[in-house]
């Protein structure tokens, strides 16, 4: 094992300061060169020198915290995917957060003195080193941050394109076996590369589909929480009714008794 970390170490040019059969407190910075050329296909490179830090917001606690940019991707990685994904995936999973963290840095946060924050239903997913190494088997966690080190490493400066502009890379865990459009998902303006697109291969995921039960009275209280002069007639079968599908045969528009209720 020492022999791979030593070869590690001489292809990469940074020494580790404490071995990591001993600990795992090292930094993510003494795994990264920022200097190291790679050329991937249909994979951009942008300027290191112009995205070093991050400003993260803590939601919890309204501290802002400056972070070096691949140090927070690396842990944002380490939340959003499970490390015993193969090593490619978790590449992709590195890449879109590189590209959804610089996208948001220019073109504005929406928080005050910060570029991001650490919410995953505002931003993206977010742990520290520390707190995700703890979450995994003590005899786990060297070789699971490696390879989200690794990961991060190997595209260090990728970042994701379209027409030479870095893009807003949403991601998701399960698209249900087919991806929905920007526009109908958020209103306003569509992107052309977030567009519907068949997803094969999620039926196996745990979550590729889901029911919920209601009953009458469940339903119409839930929706008077929104609507509160909503009226239905459950005798009547047009009372409830889809009205329009998206693109990806989704719900787009259903009839609520006296409401007509759109997605975006």
């Amino acid at each position: 094992m020492k022999r791979i970390l030593i070869y590690i170490v001489a292809v990469i040019g940074i020494c580790f300061i404490i071995p990591i059969f001993f600990t795992t407190k090292f930094k993510i910075k003494e795994i990264f060169s920022p200097n190291e050329e790679k050329v991937m296909l249909d994979i951009e490179k942008y300027s290191y020198s112009d995205f070093q830090t991050i400003k993260l917001l803590h939601k919890s606690s309204g501290e802002v915290e400056e972070k070096p940019l691949d140090e927070y991707i690396a842990e944002v990685v380490s939340a959003e995917i499970p490390a015993d994904y193969d090593i490619e995936a978790i590449k992709a999973q590195s890449v879109s957060a590189r590209s959804y963290t610089l996208y948001k840095i220019i073109h504005g946060s929406k928080h005050e003195n910060a570029d991001i924050c650490d919410d995953y239903a505002c931003c993206q997913a977010w742990l520290s080193k520390d707190n995700r190494l703890s979450k995994w088997k003590e005899e786990e966690r060297v070789d699971n941050w490696n390879k989200i080190a690794e990961a991060v490493n190997s595209t260090i400066r990728e970042v994701a394109t379209y027409d030479g502009q870095i893009i807003d890379a949403f991601f998701h865990s399960n698209s249900g076996g087919v991806t929905e459009t920007a526009a109908n998902v958020w209103g306003g303006s569509d992107f052309p590369y977030l567009q519907s697109v068949e997803t094969s291969g999620e039926d196996a995921y745990a979550q590729y589909s889901s029911e919920v039960a209601l009953t009458e009275e469940e339903l119409l209280n839930k929706l008077k929480t929104e609507f509160s002069d909503i009226e239905i007639d459950f005798s009547n079968e047009e009372s409830i009714k889809i009205i329009d599908y998206t693109e990806s045969n989704r719900v787009k528009t259903v009839r609520f008794g006296n409401k007509e209720i759109a997605r975006s």
